[in-house]
């Protein structure tokens, strides 16, 4: 039981708290992180390091007024633990429950919502001058991370951040980490300026300052007034931040980012000061858990710890199927390398950079430059595969489209967390990549339906002189892997399986990559009731279509069902039918309907959009056998 978490009303209270007693919140609030993270997962590490700059920023500011805006915002949870969902917390990324990401339908405290790096910045200097256009009065803070920096984006906001004539604060929550550490020239500055004797010389002067602040009794609020003024010529007098203020900011810091008192003079100052400002605080990702302290990268995201059941064989997924294969390319091509935007343990990549170093970028948060910086790998007569999820993609769509298909570059896009993912929710849900590269030239669209067939479908895409792209889930490959390894060739499908003797076919089921298998055992269990003919078709090849094997099968059945874990509108669906506008079929598209899916269980997800087993089955359980339509 907690002395303060469970019995205060916030974020009213956290202003009479004294400076032991916000310490002591501060304790139970990471007792309760990482109770969160053994029964529900997420992001672990990262909120664990904003407790104390949580607390100071609704401690100084008052939220909803002011607007808090936090980069990616995965570090969102001790935000909703002090704005009225505390005991909603157990629900996070849960069926029906909380978000594990700011969300601007889900409280008024979530001025904006994301799931995507390098947003805050620009989202929050539109709310500051839309502040000054209504002439309206309260405070706008950008949270990001050092991490944030290595995005375009970022430095897009940074760059019109001189044009605000009023006051703008951001906080550069700097712990040396994104998921990984982060990678670029921004990131040495920060490692320069981190470990910077004026570092360490402004800590303890500042140590020193607040140390002489009254003992605890008095009002943590007017304790931290009567040091402002000190402590603002004091910071400011350090010249580390040259940087920041080239672009326009006020610089201040970097002060450390667990010291309550310093956190909270330092924000009070922002909050003053006349035009934009920068607050460059030093947090410790992990804080308080000492393995997280340890290994950051693994506790980034946590999986629910299971109790009272039998230890259950880890299955091989499609991310690591990928990521042993590409070290087999690797071998195989050594002209071969790898791209990834800071992704390179969740796309399985971990093995392959320590063995191929000098073979393996990770380019930061930078999707664009990522796909560019691969085409101008392929100019230069390498074989670049850029792993990179679909979601994340979507911010590389014009350099896909301008700079790797116009130019027919052999670029290998290898698509992780298509379909959709499960807790993270409609920010990371894989779901427009189909309908977002259906129309562009030159590309090759593949899908494997398991684990053997990704490996041959790499394999094939090395060779080629075009863009390829191959997509695939986080899941864990089905149990049929290895059962049908036809070869791959452009454009060709495969029948998985026919039910029935007839020439003819009452049911002519397209599943698409992962949806092939589940389709095939649908018509498998299907077949054992009823008398119905069925042929269960693998597509492989979302473009080009086989238009030979579709060509003479659509003339044979009365119904045609495609399957896609993508959306429905402009996707698989979509283009197949359009391919055959005179074949006399009824159509019928399982698919992603035209809305965002929430987040939750992998399962309770596709169940919700009948992409399941039992709901392949029910549809076609449930069509009506009747004659062909007529060709117009």
């Amino acid at each position: 039981m907690t002395q303060l978490l469970d019995h205060l009303s916030f974020p009213e209270s956290l202003k009479q708290l004294s400076i032991v007693d916000m310490q002591l919140l501060a304790e139970e609030i990471r007792e309760r992180l990482i109770q969160i993270g053994h029964a529900c997962g997420g992001h672990l590490a990262s909120n664990l390091g904003v407790v104390e700059l949580t607390m100071a920023l609704h401690t100084v500011f008052e939220s909803p007024k002011d607007r808090f805006l936090f980069d990616t915002s995965h570090q969102t949870y001790v935000h909703k633990m002090l704005t009225g969902r505390l005991g909603e917390m157990f629900t996070i990324r849960q069926d029906g429950g909380l978000s594990g990401f700011a969300k601007i339908d889900e409280s008024d405290h979530d001025a904006f919502g994301a799931g995507h790096a390098s947003t805050a910045l620009s989202a929050s200097l539109g709310i500051a001058h839309a502040r000054e256009v209504l002439k309206e009065a309260y405070n706008v803070v950008a949270v990001i991370g050092d991490a944030t920096l290595s995005g375009g984006m970022a430095f897009e906001a940074l760059n019109n951040t001189h044009i605000l004539d009023a006051n703008f604060i951001c906080v550069l929550n700097d712990n040396d980490m994104s998921i990984s550490h982060p990678v670029g020239r921004m990131a040495d500055t920060m490692t320069q300026i981190r470990t910077s004797p004026l570092y360490d010389k402004a800590k303890q002067r500042l140590e020193q300052v607040v140390s002489k602040i009254p003992h605890i009794g008095e009002s943590l609020f007017k304790r931290i007034e009567k040091t402002v003024d000190h402590m603002r010529d004091l910071i400011l007098d350090e010249k580390v931040g040259v940087i920041f203020e080239e672009f326009g900011f006020k610089y201040l810091g970097p002060i450390d980012g667990h010291d309550l008192p310093m956190l909270m003079t330092a924000l009070r100052y922002a909050k003053t000061f006349p035009g934009p400002i920068l607050v460059h605080i030093i947090t410790k990702k992990g804080k308080g858990l000492s393995a997280a302290e340890a290994d950051p990268v693994n506790f980034h995201g946590v999986s629910p710890q299971k109790t009272g059941t039998s230890p259950v064989a880890k299955l091989k997924t499609f991310t690591s199927v990928f990521g042993e294969e590409v070290i087999n390319l690797a071998h195989d091509h050594p002209d071969m390398v790898v791209i990834t935007p800071a992704m390179t343990g969740g796309s399985g990549l971990n093995a392959y950079a320590e063995q191929f170093p000098s073979r393996f970028f990770d380019v930061g948060i930078a999707e664009e430059h990522a796909v560019t910086f691969a085409a101008g790998l392929a100019r230069g007569r390498v074989k670049p595969i850029l792993a990179i999820y679909s979601t994340f993609l979507q911010r590389g769509y014009d350099q896909m489209v301008h700079d790797v298909c116009l130019q027919s570059l052999p670029v290998m896009f290898a698509l992780d967390r298509s379909g959709l993912v499960g807790e993270d929710g409609p920010t990371h849900h894989g779901v427009f990549d189909y309908a977002y590269m259906l129309p562009i030239p030159n590309l090759s669209i593949m899908a494997p339906k398991d684990g053997s067939e990704l490996r041959a479908m790499m394999r094939w895409a090395m060779t080629q002189t075009h863009p390829t792209s191959v997509r695939y889930s986080k899941e864990a490959i089905p149990q049929q892997d290895n059962k049908n390894c036809n070869p791959i060739h452009l454009g060709k499908s495969e029948i998985l399986g026919i039910f029935g003797q007839k020439e003819t076919f009452d049911i002519l089921i397209i599943g698409v990559g992962n949806m092939s298998w589940l389709a095939y055992e649908a018509a498998e269990e299907l077949s054992q009731t009823k008398n119905i003919t069925m042929c269960v078709v693998n597509l492989r090849f979302v473009k080009p279509l086989d238009t030979l094997l579709l060509g003479q099968l659509l003339p044979k059945s009365t119904h045609v069902v495609i399957v896609e874990e993508g959306c429905h509108i402009g996707g698989v669906f979509s283009h197949i039918r359009s391919s055959f506008p005179n074949a006399g079929c009824h159509w019928q598209s399982m698919a992603i309907p035209d809305r965002f899916i929430d987040h939750g269980k992998l399962g309770t997800l596709r169940k919700s959009v009948q992409l399941t087993k039992e709901g392949i089955l029910d549809v076609l359980s449930h069509i009506n056998h009747a004659e062909k339509i007529p060709i117009s």
